[in-house]
């Protein structure tokens, strides 16, 4: 396990000299002071609602708008949205295809009541409820989840029930289609999943089988119901085989898991080990472990990882490449004592759980929600942890500068926020041609989504080699020799991408000479503040050696003569923020 150390300059710290998370505790910051939710179920989702290039964060009811530097404040423009006392899901999509994400948000409040509503947004992160097609609908709805299932560039949605749970009202699971004019129509085809009542909880549209039509995944808890674990729903989309609409169970000749028990809670398919075909993680709440599913060319393997050995009552798996090393990452979270979990991929087909007491200690007791994005635009991924009386926001401080890439799109004609398109980036990564696959997603974590812009991680990569888009309305969209640490608007049909201007990009250290001897010195490249800037001295295994404070506009100058010769740390923290950069002694 990595070393634990405690900093507290307005956060908590945990770091393994390469990877570093900083759990935000500053009191002015309303996601830290805000109320806790004593609720039990709670997703949460980042969105950019303004179009500024700052995510924002929402979950239970409320918009937390990014500022930038790290400062948040509750969005006014959110205050018609209800907050949630029990259960709360959400989705972001551009259903208007107007240009601006628009909210569907499901919560139980007490007394037992329940409303899904639609939030339209106005363009300056100012929401108006809308469609009343909902208002009928008084039960707890799991699921609240865009998507384009038909790929006619109008976003669609399904709201799934757990029958029997938390509410006596007895429903089956919606699917809208989304229309032209902005309206929708009730889907009523004889399908399992809208016609079988049962445990429904988080369902996952994702295109499994890469052919261009977004299929659905639905996890399936035994919940209040009388009849126990029972296998989860998983329908394949035959919009390219048959050229209509229409959903058909996939069977367990194709999935051969698709009739086992599960106690599903949420699926993710992604391609974590670079291969070129796509795996699949569901995570299981009781009664049987969670599952892992490695794809070898078609041919899928229940394989143990760390995360799939024990029965842990795990809700969200949240997928990214936190070290931007070229391969995904993952966190999972958990209803119990223990907490969430966060899973370094070792690019070798394994796992290994890093920082468990600090992640554990932070989001014990029933951490449920979990959802990924640079909210700093720094380059590398944060996250937030959502669930009963506790929340976190974790600041990823990655020290190792690997590169990276992040991609906003922009549908036309296919849906604006891009959902189900499918991107596909080659780069070489340490000498060998790496092919990693993403999917825009809104439905990708338990109860809430990740953020809708796309994050690489390129380890040492000098360049994209090649990245294509594949669009839900068919088109394809390819770049060559795209410059690496940009953060890229892209365009459908466009020939080149758009590289907007990022308002909170991270300062730059530098120190020298390095090697050092007698004294070395910091640079901070881009510095526009006047706060003072903290540099402290670290040995190889972590522990503080000193620790100096300097003006803004002062020279900092570190005095090294008494350190031995040998491996050490500088941590330079300036604007709440700290970057760790390797000094060696001669």
């Amino acid at each position: 396990m990595r070393t634990l150390l405690l900093f507290f300059f307005c956060s908590v710290t945990f770091t393994a000299l390469s990877q570093k998370f900083t759990l935000i505790t500053e009191t002015d910051n309303p996601i830290v002071s805000g109320p806790t939710i004593g609720g039990t179920y709670f997703g949460a989702s980042w969105a950019d609602i303004d179009n500024d290039d700052l995510l924002d964060l929402f979950y239970g009811g409320t918009i937390y708008r990014n500022l930038g530097k790290g400062k948040f404040e509750i969005a006014q423009g959110g205050s018609t949205i209800p907050t949630a006392s029990a259960l709360a899901g959400s989705s972001w999509a551009d259903y208007e295809n107007d240009g601006d994400l628009d909210l569907i948000y499901s919560r139980f409040s007490t007394p037992s009541t329940l409303q899904t509503r639609i939030y339209v947004n106005n363009g300056a992160g100012q929401f108006t409820e809308a469609n009343t097609i909902l208002n009928t609908i008084n039960s707890a709805t799991w699921s609240t989840q865009w998507c384009d299932y038909n790929n006619d560039s109008y976003p669609d949605f399904i709201l799934t029930f757990a029958d029997g749970f938390l509410n006596p009202a007895s429903f089956s699971n919606r699917l809208y289609r989304g229309n032209a004019d902005g309206t929708f129509t009730a889907i009523t085809a004889p399908y399992e999943f809208l016609t079988e009542k049962a445990a429904y909880t988080v369902s996952n549209w994702t295109d499994y089988d890469e052919d261009g039509d977004t299929d659905l995944f639905i996890a399936s808890g035994p919940a209040a119901g009388p009849t126990g674990i029972k296998p989860d729903f998983l329908f394949k989309n035959l919009l390219k085989e048959t050229g209509s609409e229409g959903f058909q169970k996939i069977p367990s000749t194709e999935l051969f898991f698709s009739d086992e028990p599960q106690d599903g809670q949420c699926y993710n398919v992604i391609d974590y080990d670079n291969d070129g075909d796509l795996d699949i993680c569901l995570t299981n709440y009781s009664g049987v472990e969670n599952k892992f599913y490695v794809n070898t060319s078609g041919t899928y393997v229940k394989t143990d990882v760390p995360f799939t050995a024990t029965n842990n009552q795990n809700l969200s798996n949240a997928w990214g490449d936190f070290d931007n090393d070229g391969d995904l990452d993952v966190i999972i979270t958990g209803s119990n004592p223990t907490g969430s979990g966060f899973y370094i991929n070792n690019g070798d087909g394994t796992f290994t759980e890093k920082d468990a007491n600090f992640i554990n200690t932070a989001t014990s007791g029933n951490s449920t929600g979990a959802t990924i994005g640079d909210y700093d635009n720094d380059g590398d991924l944060d996250f937030f942890v959502v669930g009963r009386n506790i929340k976190g926001l974790f600041r990823n401080d990655l020290v190792i500068k690997n590169h990276f890439v992040n991609l906003k799109l922009i549908g036309n004609p296919s849906n604006k926020a891009g959902l189900g398109a499918r991107l596909e980036l080659t780069a070489r990564i340490n000498g060998k041609l790496i092919t990693q696959k993403r999917e825009i997603s809104a439905s990708n974590t338990f109860m809430g989504h990740n953020s809708l812009r796309v994050h690489f991680g390129l380890n040492k990569a000098s360049k994209i080699e090649k990245l294509t888009i594949y669009w839900p309305s068919g088109n394809e969209d390819t770049y060559m020799n795209l410059r690496v640490n940009k953060f890229y608007t892209l365009e459908e049909g466009k020939k080149k991408p758009i590289s907007p201007p990022i308002k909170d990009i991270k300062h730059r250290i530098i120190i020298y000479p390095n090697p050092a001897k007698k004294f070395v010195k910091v640079k901070v490249i881009g510095n526009q503040t006047l706060n003072s800037i903290t540099v402290k001295i670290l040995d190889g295994a972590g522990s503080q050696i000193s620790e100096q404070t300097f003006n803004h506009d002062q020279d900092i100058i570190l005095d090294t003569s008494s350190l031995v010769s040998g491996n050490y740390f500088l941590d330079v923290a300036l604007d709440d923020k700290s970057v760790i950069k390797k000094l060696v002694i001669k």
